[in-house]
């Protein structure tokens, strides 16, 4: 069968959202990256625009909503069909977060002047690892996406008991319920660190993603493949604008959180869009680049503890010249690749095969 651009092949796999995780992934590294060589270089080449990598953690939220609706989409609902989807979720997400956690404990106990010296308190270890809301940052800092993650799925788990089409709905009721509850500050400031994350304004990064979906999953059976991909372009074009001019011009990385999605929320989801739309018209792109969003969620977990480890090794010949920052930060993100490839293929690809095992016992 020959494929075309008006008559594509059903998708089996999102490869342009795969290569986004790679992308977000490697953005987060490049704001951490900035952090590194401000601590262990005598001089810098990265300016403050470096920082606007963390809007990979506002793509991964949009992804992770379009990609829970995606896949679900067209699949059963119910008690066991939500049990199989949580189960599935906390598998891919808990086991790699475990060990690398584990890792961070241990050099902690050796050597507790390498872990948390700048904050005044160290995290609570088992709220840590179990990815439970807690004023203070996880053991594993990055963990706190990981902790608005979790809440996201339970709450699209929730949504799985309802009937099919009870999902725009919820999802509508869902967005409201955080603006209204956002109205009103008391609650919001008089709650606790589950309050804060359950009406997080981030949550509605998720929510678009969802919606986007939902959109996306109707639109595109009316649409040509070809018009569809025409629309893509324009709505890429717009969201890598939108980040890149605030990256340039902006003064800081928004720091509260309403001011983040008014930035990056609409950019995030015209991304994440348009690349599944580039699926749908059938589309190519950089094996390597899926291969890299395969690897994302180890290079996410793993990339701070290995910037740290460099980044004392370059503090020890550190130089007034820039041709070492250029030479070292480039070997350092190789090198922080390489080992998210290792973690990967010897550790979190292990762990996803025996969870799909598992899950076929668990729910046959």
């Amino acid at each position: 069968m020959t494929v075309t651009r008006e008559s594509p092949l059903p998708i089996k796999h999102l490869n342009h959202i795969q290569a986004l995780r790679g992308i977000a992934a490697l953005l987060v590294v490049l704001s951490h990256l900035l952090i590194t060589e401000r601590k262990y270089s005598t001089d810098q080449i990265l300016g403050d625009w470096a920082v606007y990598g963390m809007v990979g953690v506002d793509l991964f939220f949009v992804i992770s909503g379009f990609i829970m609706v995606y896949v679900m989409w067209d699949r059963p609902r119910g008690l066991k069909a939500a049990g199989e989807f949580l189960w599935g979720r906390a598998a891919r997400i808990y086991p790699l977060y475990w060990i690398i956690s584990a890792v961070l404990l241990a050099l902690w106990l050796v050597r507790p002047d390498m872990v948390f010296s700048s904050i005044d308190a160290p995290p609570d270890i088992v709220k840590s690892f179990a990815l439970f809301p807690h004023e203070r940052e996880p053991l594993l800092a990055v963990g706190w996406t990981l902790v608005h993650e979790m809440y996201f799925y339970l709450i699209f788990a929730g949504i799985m008991l309802l009937p099919r089409g009870a999902l725009a709905p919820a999802l509508v009721l869902w967005a409201l319920i955080v603006f209204i509850v956002n109205a009103y500050e008391n609650i919001i400031g008089a709650g606790g660190a589950a309050t804060q994350l359950i009406f997080s304004y981030l949550t509605l990064e998720f929510i678009a993603g969802a919606a986007a979906a939902c959109i996306f999953k109707v639109r595109r059976r009316g649409m040509k493949a070809s018009k569809l991909s025409t629309l893509s372009i324009v709505l890429l074009i717009l969201g890598v604008l939108k980040i890149a001019l605030s990256a340039l011009h902006g003064d800081a990385f928004p720091s509260e959180h309403l001011a983040r999605i008014d930035d990056f929320l609409f950019p995030a989801v015209f991304i994440v869009y348009a690349l599944a739309a580039f699926d749908w018209a059938g589309r190519k792109v950089w094996k390597q680049l899926v291969t890299l969003g395969d690897w994302s969620y180890s290079l996410y977990l793993t990339h701070v503890l290995s910037l740290t480890v460099m980044g004392r090794v370059w503090a020890n010949f550190s130089s007034e010249s820039r041709l070492d920052n250029v030479i070292v930060l480039l070997g350092m993100t190789a090198l922080t690749i390489f080992i998210s490839g290792l973690v990967y293929n010897y550790i979190e690809a292990p762990i996803i095969k025996a969870a799909r095992k598992a899950s076929g016992r668990l729910f046959q």
